[in-house]
């Protein structure tokens, strides 16, 4: 049998691997465009259905499968009915069973956020204004970055040393580490919700990671001046030594003139040079060198001179907005600043950083020749200015060239049944290209679990997918992954662990009375942040943030739907034995 799986992410990585090790004596193909191919390793076992898991990656070349091929390429189309997949170098795969894999491409801001205003349309009718218009447009998109994948995050930081502000535009998981990961940046973080990390949290579990940010920001604002203050004062007691020193020369250079018009010293010409080495050929201090640590100060972030607000690293939060507009930013004289100029990030005027002190903000039309090469306007009308401009709006399946006989849903993934296979029985699909619209009781999927396209689901959809493929599902007990929705990440350096409809997925047709929700934060070292979800005394879902060690525990209570109604609040309680609960 002739099997071939396309992509070289999780999803395809791991149901390569798995196929490979469950049907030997089958020819599989894995098709990636890349030579890189991303797997999983997993870090720790938290408990029966979540583990703590790593990215990996390894070279095309490095899976050790004597019946694996592997073909670097472009999926450019399917023939159903000749079983072929088409790359884009015309090469042509036949296979009996395909599995897609092809993941998803990050959304991007619509072509109108770059594009002029109707008024600079009609007065650039000339060739040459447009060719410059087209110039400018160019620039503004090289200082916007997507952010999706290990090579973004490299080009990323490629481009951080210098950056003075950043706008985050986004607020999934992408954005969340961006936004911890950001040091020493004065960062704008745009989205249209009504707060933080909404795809994953409800506003308590926000406000809780709100406050860990803001304290972070502290103790780095308070780390950079405490540093800023001891360079200050070790500068000033250098230029008060040399200031010295100096004084120290004039005056010996006084006595010395007037014993020479005295006569009593002879003429300099005559005056004996101190040995090399001794005490007398050492130069005096006239200043100090900058070193390397200072060039590791500026790539981190610490201010400079003039630079007192921007280099303080804050957060500043804007809801329930969109970016309307992008462009460069102007000129005293109007002009767009010069591309050449813009590659300049961080050499801008000192006084120029304070505008928008401690926000990244200025007032509505003055673009003005700021501290940022860009100037964003928001659908609310304010105006930031930005170097650099990091989306991490969401994805979308990579699907646009499978055949339209294949079913979508709504969001572009293909359409999968229990069993991972497409509206084609020959098809299957998993990870970000499929889509799992099936229900909890009509179709045996159990009623905790939901799809949100993440590589640790990812993973366990692949390895599902391989299964079923091989025809040993029933035996092998795969589909435990999809008993219970879990997921174990870190937001802020914090492990944050997400069990069940821990936001009230699904739940939206329940009646308000019957949904109860307990939270709790435990004040300490660490601090830790605990949230359930109940229906009708039944636990329906958890936020656990921080080391709670208490994942196995409300697994349990999810799965088991044991009735702990009337424990109430009683059930955070630190001091309660969750335990006893099962006697």
């Amino acid at each position: 049998m002739k099997i071939v799986v396309i992509g070289g992410g999780v999803a395809g990585v791991c149901c390569a691997e798995e196929l490979c090790r469950l049907r030997p004596q089958d020819s599989v193909a894995l098709v990636s465009a890349s030579r890189v191919l991303k797997g999983v390793s997993v870090v720790a076992r938290l408990s029966r259905c979540l583990e703590e898991l790593a990215l990996v990656e390894k070279r095309l070349d490095e899976l050790p499968y004597p019946n694996l091929t592997l073909v670097q390429g472009v999926a450019a189309g399917i023939d159903p009915e000749a079983k072929t997949l088409l790359l884009a170098s015309g090469e042509r795969l036949p296979y009996d069973t395909l599995c897609i894999c092809a993941g998803a491409r990050p959304k991007q801001l619509p072509a109108a956020v770059f594009a002029a205003d109707g008024t600079e349309q009609q007065q650039q009718q000339q060739q040459q204004q447009q060719q410059q218009q087209h110039a400018e447009e160019a620039a503004v998109r090289q200082r916007v970055l997507t952010i999706r994948d290990t090579d973004s995050v490299a080009r990323l930081a490629a481009r951080l040393p210098g950056c003075r502000r950043a706008v985050v535009v986004g607020n999934g998981g992408i954005a969340l580490e961006l936004i911890s990961g950001l040091r020493g940046v004065e960062v704008t973080w745009v989205m249209r919700h009504g707060h933080i990390g909404d795809a994953f949290f409800d506003l308590d579990a926000a406000q809780f990671l709100l406050e860990e940010l803001q304290h972070q920001r502290r103790l780095e604002a308070q780390a950079n001046d405490g540093l800023w203050e001891g360079q200050q004062l070790a500068g000033e007691q250098r230029h008060g030594m040399h200031c010295g020193q100096q004084q120290r020369r004039q005056q010996q250079q006084r006595r010395q003139q007037q014993q020479l018009q005295a006569g009593a010293l002879p003429p300099p010409a005559q005056q004996q040079q101190p040995a090399a080495g001794s005490p007398g050929g050492v130069a005096p201090v006239l200043g100090h060198a900058v070193g390397p640590r200072w060039v590791q100060q500026l790539q981190a972030g610490s201010r400079g001179a003039g630079d007192a607000a921007v280099g303080r690293g804050g957060v500043q939060l804007e809801y329930g907005v969109e970016v309307a507009r992008i462009q460069l930013m102007r000129q005293q004289d109007g002009t767009a600043a010069p591309a050449a100029a813009l590659q300049q990030q961080g050499d801008q005027p000192d006084g120029a950083a304070s505008e928008g002190r401690g926000s990244g903000c200025i007032g509505g039309g003055g673009g003005g020749g700021g501290g940022g090469a860009l100037l964003l306007t928001l659908t609310n009308g304010k105006q930031l200015q930005a170097d650099l401009v990091l989306l991490a709006i969401g994805v979308t399946p990579a699907l646009e060239w499978v055949p339209p006989s294949l079913q979508q849903s709504e969001d572009g993934g293909l359409r999968v049944n229990r069993h991972m296979q497409s509206s084609d029985p020959s098809i299957y699909a998993a990870g970000d290209s499929a889509a799992c619209e099936w229900g909890g009781d009509e179709s045996g999927a159990a009623p905790h679990w939901f799809q949100m396209r993440l590589w640790s689901q990812a993973r366990s959809m692949g390895v599902y997918a391989a299964h079923c493929m091989a025809g040993v599902q029933e035996q092998t007990g795969a589909d435990m992954a999809f008993e219970l929705f879990t997921h174990v990440t870190r937001f802020l350096g914090r492990k944050v662990v997400l069990l069940g409809l821990y936001n009230g997925q699904r739940l939206q047709g329940e009646p308000v009375g019957d949904l109860v929700t307990y939270s709790r934060v435990t004040e300490g070292p660490e601090r830790t942040f605990v949230r359930v979800l109940l229906l009708r005394g039944r636990v329906q879902g958890a936020v656990l943030i921080g080391d709670t060690d208490l994942e196995e525990v409300f697994e349990n209570l999810i799965m088991d739907q044991l009735d702990v109604g009337a424990y109430g609040p009683a059930l955070l309680d630190p001091d309660f034995e969750l335990d006893h609960v099962f006697d």
